[in-house]
């Protein structure tokens, strides 16, 4: 793959797996993100800043730009949907803008979110129904990519797991308190597909590369509860799996509703490239067979500790 690819966001847990895979692939990959670093080979971008966005993209000229960036806490956006939607619905536009005015396809990161949950099994064809703010700026996010340029690719995707600049992801949270011989209380009513980062980065590229547009759902080919997933990574990483405890989603400390079945079918992927998705157990193993070599290449990256936000115009 020889054309040029600009992830913004590429510090955080998806726009990393794609520029290790397009980097593995030959592209000519440029990662940026929203933190500002002294080291790491990241350029610094706010989405925010629309002059800021149309000078670097201008400067680089991508044929790709990947769109994994956003304000992913979903209660935070519950309360703040002012703040967030700059940056999840007007910053994601003005990179759109842009990429149709240097003739660039966009790949914008869209969620399981923007569904209801009430039915599960979601197509790409069924009407998108949030019944919380994340899900309500993503579903707007996507209306507005592809009414600026037809030819954008919107991946719907769930749960992403894997290792990570700053290990924020459900698996990484297991792992870090059960390590510690804490409890964790996991709701064991929701439903969804888990997905493998570096499996979705796989895709992903695939799917550029075979020229797609339009919606595609990218999810772990496994739907499971919630409860019943953090228990299979508790075994796969030898952990003691009592320290879990099921909970129903509505005793969970939280002020956003969540969909409780918000399971994606991927038929339209799988007809489209030859890399499919897999389930939860090889995601776990190939997570884990990879665990030395994450730990070399994060010694390359910034120190997530000593990350800044950026200073606006």
């Amino acid at each position: 793959m020889s054309v040029k690819v600009l992830v913004i966001g590429g510090t955080g847990l998806v726009g990393n797996a794609l520029l290790r895979e397009w980097t593995a692939r030959g592209a000519d990959v440029v990662a940026a993100t929203y933190h500002c670093h002294a080291s790491g080979g990241f350029l610094q971008l706010d989405m925010q800043d629309e002059l800021q966005v149309c000078e670097t993209l201008k400067r680089l000229v991508p044929a790709v730009v990947a769109v994994p960036a956003a304000n992913p806490f979903v209660d935070y956006c519950e309360q703040h949907p002012g703040e967030t939607r700059k940056v999840n619905v007007d910053g994601t536009l003005n990179v759109a803008r842009v990429c149709r005015e240097i003739g660039a396809r966009m790949i914008f990161y869209s969620s399981d979110y923007v569904y209801d949950g009430a039915k599960g099994s979601y197509t790409e064809e069924d009407a998108t129904c949030p019944i919380n703010e994340y899900g309500r700026q993503k579903a707007e996010a996507e209306r507005g990519v592809l009414a600026v340029d037809p030819r954008n690719l919107v991946l719907r995707t769930s749960g992403a797991y894997g290792w990570q600049w700053e290990p924020k992801n459900f698996v990484l949270q297991i792992r870090a308190k059960l390590s510690a011989g804490q409890t964790m209380t996991v709701a064991d009513d929701v439903r969804y597909n888990p997905t493998y980062v570096e499996n979705l980065a796989e895709i992903t590229a695939e799917l550029v590369e075979a020229g797609a547009a339009g919606i595609y759902h990218v999810v772990g080919a496994e739907e499971i509860v919630r409860f019943e997933f953090a228990a299979r990574v508790a075994r796969a990483f030898g952990l003691d799996e009592n320290l879990l405890k099921p909970a129903p989603s509505a005793q969970l400390s939280s002020p956003t509703p969540r969909p409780k079945q918000s399971s994606l079918r991927t038929d339209k992927v799988r007809a489209a490239v030859s890399v499919l998705p897999i389930g939860v157990d090889k995601g776990l193993r190939r997570m884990l067979s990879l665990e030395a070599d994450w730990r070399d290449y994060a010694s390359t990256l910034p120190d997530p500790a000593a990350k800044t936000s950026p200073t606006r115009r």
